[in-house]
């Protein structure tokens, strides 16, 4: 069970760089270049909307929806690029737990 890495440009119009780690555990995490920030969300408190030629990630925790949100404004080949490693982060985690069973 390994943490996936990727790093994208974002389509903002500052272009930032972004680092993300995408944990089998169910956390996403994100570094920022540019703003020396770091992000984290729970796979479950994120969302992928479409608007036109960019894909925003949107992250919203359930607990609290006006508090902890944050966006970042992915190309949509980036943006299917990570929904796919979400998904076989999650996937991975079950066979691992079916098989503890």
């Amino acid at each position: 069970m390994y943490a996936k890495h990727r790093s994208y440009t974002l389509t903002e119009q500052t272009h930032r760089h972004v680092h993300l780690s995408v944990n089998p555990t169910g956390f996403l995490s994100v570094e920022i270049d540019e703003d020396n920030s770091k992000l984290e969300a729970e796979f479950e408190d994120l969302c992928f909307e479409k608007h036109g030629i960019t894909t925003e990630l949107v992250c919203f925790e359930h607990c609290r929806p006006k508090h902890g949100r944050w966006h970042l404004a992915l190309s949509c080949g980036d943006a299917k690029e990570l929904t796919m490693l979400i998904d076989d982060a999650k996937e991975e985690y079950e066979i691992l737990m079916r098989d503890l069973c």
